[in-house]
């Protein structure tokens, strides 16, 4: 403090820095006051080294004087000491923002100096939304419109920089006006201003404004209009914006095609035509490496519609390319194209950037594998990570880590745990924390006693970002690892000095099952739930929840009920979703009536637990005020909440199947949101019989043309549920209309409600277009069609239906030939035909037990016929079968068949 006023200025400006670094903890009154006094010492580095400290202090030195000092200094006389001033404003927060704070930075966007309009966006970068307040913005407005050029750029620029809470209807318009500038500076910079307010800015006239942007003369507003379009999101994805967009790809300036990959790709799915494809390809052979990297990562963006095998051949030669950020970008996309992507071509060529001379691109490969899932772990590509464990780069042997993790259980061999364990003593954290993050993600086979034990040191290693990657580690190894070492030191990390080990260790106790539920656990979690930090609070809370019943003690429950009114709402969110998932013991009348308090809470998330959990807590929780208050938060402003209230009536049951709840799950019927749609028709779907009034129907039948496959989805299901009083000429029209759906979830949930309907169903036209649903491409609606052609009973049996059932049984997915075996079963007697005998008895021998054991349950349903002396032969050596669920269904077999002999 002495040294402040030190007559050397070089140790006034040292102690300056020092006190800075110290942080909050030398905020102290005295402190600020010197380096206040500081702040108009005649030596210029005096007075940059004092705004640099005030900044590092914190809030606490966010005084009214202290301000207003630094807003002062924004005016100094030096260069060197305004941005120190802007700098330590941005980092003061939110007490920092005044008004006549915001009018310096405004002034200083407009500065001839660069640095200086540098350091005041970077100020108003950091105070972001913090600053938008609506005097800021109007200023802003009137500034829009000033004579002086310079103020009206700045005036862009600070729009752009206060985000989406500037996006007023009058910000907007005066941006489109700026559109017209004569400057090109406030015309590119209108064009930036506007793409950052985001969604609430793609108006019609907006975007017809960007595209004809898009042929201005002057490349940096060309450019401009290309990024805005692309932030604009999904509105912005007209037919027309893409094409125009497409035409830039082609642009003479290389930072426009650059722009143009960027919007194309930011534009996603929607942007997903064969001339964008086409054109982005085109753009892998760009003379700039920018224009290429970018290209490269707009066709990942695209997704699985971009999956071509054009698109994948052009990538796979990419990763070859000169430039390090292509071939980085080229694996990424590789990556990014999802699961239609992996082929052995793509495989190899990414094993062979595992060993690019460039350690990013190593990475990158590392991480595109990891996205193209289970037909990427292969015995060589798992081979290859092994070896890249030892890479001379921390960040591609973690990335290497993180990638056998991802892999799963496929890639948990020995030698990969082995290799992993080695890691654990890796000299880099990063490097330690992500091995065992990779353990726990390996499953059960990973859970071995030398891993465990290893996992049980690091609690104590030195670095607590490792002591929480360990918890998390021993958490996802489930239940092998819940020894009573491992529960013990997790109770002992519930002391760390560390927050994130404290939360972690939390996380660990509740996923380690039943096991952990003991009364140390219990008791020592029901005190965390009073940790200074609320993150360790929340975590309590759902470990509470996650041990279930056992848990369910009066002190746990009367804690939980405390933590309703936590000063955090993600902890009172979390103490609403353990109560939900404590069960009816915790159905008591204090705890429905805090939960139902909890339904009015000013946070939208603690709102939707509270549904969420009285949802869970089943009938007991289904009182006429809990349904007319679930019936109110049907309204609610926020659609997660509308969403959470529709689920919530849907699991209360017939209870909640009042004419009142009927009526306004119709009126959701119409929500601006298709998830709230989709739960209000499942939740009708759940109230059962009691919901199948006919203007119910009627709506369902109406749903089922819905522009979201989510809801049309929803709809079938929930009309499958309504039961027989669904099964109405016009429903069964509409349904067999859905078979032809443009969205296999919906085909397939067409067909499972066919099935649900019953006899009532059972058609000629029914039946003969779920027999041409056995032909779908998907094999999820070819399962559902077997099964509903099962559900359907005899009137299905025909010769047609049979004998694709038969040809099934070789299908090359387990799970159809699975649901071709049920579906045979449930035809009963009328299926019984040697052949479909002979097709069963080889299918006892499949190599996945859910078919031998549908094969067994299969044959036990066709009656006498079966009861040949091969099927008994065949069912008692399935008495010996090594899985107990196919021994279990053989019996039931052999069972069935002796009583339909006997009879």
């Amino acid at each position: 403090m002495i040294a402040l006023v030190d007559s050397d200025v070089d140790v006034q400006s040292s102690a300056c820095g020092a006190l800075g670094e110290l942080g909050e903890k030398a905020a102290t009154s005295e402190v600020i006051s010197r380096l206040m006094t500081a702040l108009r010492d005649s030596d210029e580095d005096v007075r940059s080294r004092a705004c640099d400290a005030l900044g590092q202090l914190g809030e606490k030195a966010a005084t009214s004087e202290g301000i207003n000092r630094l807003v002062i200094v924004l005016g100094d006389s030096d260069e060197n000491v305004q941005p120190s001033a802007r700098e330590a404003l941005g980092k003061l927060g939110e007490k920092a923002v005044t008004n006549e704070m915001i009018s310096r930075l405004v002034i200083a966007l407009g500065d001839s100096n660069e640095d200086v309009q540098w350091s005041a966006r970077k100020a108003l970068w950091k105070l972001g939304e913090k600053a938008a307040t609506s005097e800021v913005i109007s200023r802003l407005v009137i500034a829009l419109g000033d004579s002086n050029e310079d103020v009206r750029w700045s005036a862009c620029e600070a729009l752009r920089l206060l985000g989406e809470k500037a996006a007023t209807s009058e910000v907007i318009s005066r941006l489109v006006i700026a559109l017209e500038d004569s400057n090109a500076d406030v015309w590119w910079s209108a064009c930036g201003a506007l793409g950052k307010l985001g969604e609430q800015a793609a108006m019609s006239e907006v975007i017809s404004r960007l595209v004809i942007a898009l042929g201005d003369s002057d490349r940096y507003v060309r450019s401009s209009a290309c990024q805005a379009l692309g932030k604009l999101g999904e509105k912005a994805a007209t037919s027309e914006v893409i094409s125009r967009l497409v035409i830039a790809l082609g642009d003479s300036d290389d930072d426009v095609r650059l722009s143009a990959c960027e919007a194309l790709g930011e534009l996603c799915q929607k942007a997903a035509t064969s001339e964008v494809i086409s054109g982005l390809v085109i753009a892998l052979g760009d003379s700039d490496k920018h224009v290429r990297s970018s290209a490269c990562r707009a066709l990942g963006q695209l997704g699985e519609k971009a999956a071509t095998s054009e698109v994948i051949s052009q990538l796979v030669i990419a990763p070859g390319d000169s430039d390090e950020y292509v071939r980085g970008r080229a694996c990424q996309a590789l990556g990014g194209l999802g699961k239609k992507a992996p082929t052995s071509e793509v495989v190899s060529q990414l094993v062979i950037a595992l060993g690019d001379s460039d350690e990013d691109v190593r990475s990158d490969a590392c991480e595109a594998l990891v996205k193209l899932g289970e037909k990427a772990a292969t015995s060589e590509v798992i081979n290859r990570l092994v070896i890249v464990l030892e890479d001379s780069n921390e960040y591609v042997r973690r990335s290497a880590c993180q990638a056998l993790g991802e892999l799963g259980e496929k890639a948990a061999t020995s030698e990969v745990i082995s290799r992993l364990i080695i890691a654990l003593g890796d000299s880099y954290k990063g490097v330690r924390r992500s091995a065992y993050e990779a353990l726990g993600q390996l499953g059960e086979k990973a859970a071995t006693s030398e891993v465990i034990s290893r996992l049980v040191i690091v609690l104590e290693d030195s670095n607590e970002y490792v002591r929480r990657s360990a918890c998390r580690a021993l958490g996802e190894l489930g239940e092998k690892a819940a020894t009573s070492e491992v529960i013990s030191r997790l109770v002992i990390a519930l002391g760390d000095s560390y927050k994130g080990v404290r939360w972690s260790a939390c996380e660990a106790l509740g996923e380690l099952g039943e096991k952990a539920a003991t009364n140390e656990v219990i008791s020592r979690l029901v005190i965390v739930l009073e940790d200074s930090n609320e993150y360790v609070r929340r975590s309590a809370c759902r470990s509470l929840g996650e041990l279930g019943e056992k848990a369910a003690t009066s002190e746990v429950i009367s804690q939980l009920v405390i933590a309703l009114r936590d000063s955090d709402e993600d902890v009172r969110s979390g103490a609403c979703e353990a109560l939900g998932e404590l069960g009816e013991k915790a159905a008591t009348s204090e705890v429905i009536s805090r939960l139902v308090i909890a339904l009015g809470d000013s946070d939208v998330d603690v709102r939707s637990s509270a549904c969420g959990a009285l949802g869970e807590l089943g009938k007991k929780a289904a009182t006429s005020e809990v349904i007319s208050q679930l019936v109110i938060a049907l309204g609610d402003s926020y659609k997660g909440v509308r969403r959470s209230a529709c689920e919530a009536l849907g699991e209360l049951g017939e209870k909640a199947a009042t004419s009142e709840v009927v009526s306004r799950l119709v009126v959701v019927l119409e929500d601006s949101n298709e998830y709230v749609r989709r739960s209000a028709w499942r939740a009708i779907g759940e109230l059962g019989e009691k919901a199948a009034t006919s203007e119910v129907i009627s709506r369902l039948v109406i749903a089922l043309g819905d522009s979201y496959k989510g809801v049309r989805r929803s709809a079938c299901e929930a009309l499958g549920e309504l039961g027989e009083k669904a099964a109405t000429n016009e429903v069964i029209s509409r349904l067999v209309i859905v078979l032809e759906d443009s969205n296999e979830y919906v085909r397939r949930s067409a067909c499972r409600a066919l099935g649900e309907l019953g006899e009532k169903a059972a058609t000629s036209e029914v039946i003969s277009r779920l027999v041409i649903a056995l032909g779908d491409i998907y094999k999820g609606v070819r399962r559902s069609a077997y099964e509903a052609l099962g559900q359907l009973g005899e009137k299905a049996a025909t010769n047609e239906v049979i004998s694709r059932l038969v040809v099934v049984l070789e299908d090359s997915n387990k799970y159809v030939r699975r649901s071709a075996c049920r579906a045979l079963g449930e035809l009963g007697e009328k299926a019984a035909t040697s052949e479909v005998i002979r097709r069963l008895v080889i299918a006892l021998g499949d190599s996945y037990d859910g078919v031998r054991r549908s094969a067994w349950e299969a044959l036990g349903e066709l009656g006498e016929k079966a009861a040949t002396s091969e099927v008994i032969s065949r069912l008692v050596i399935a008495l010996g079968d090594s899985d107990v669920d196919v021994r279990s269904s053989a019996h039931r077999a052999l069972v069935k068949l002796d009583e339909k002999v006997a009879t």
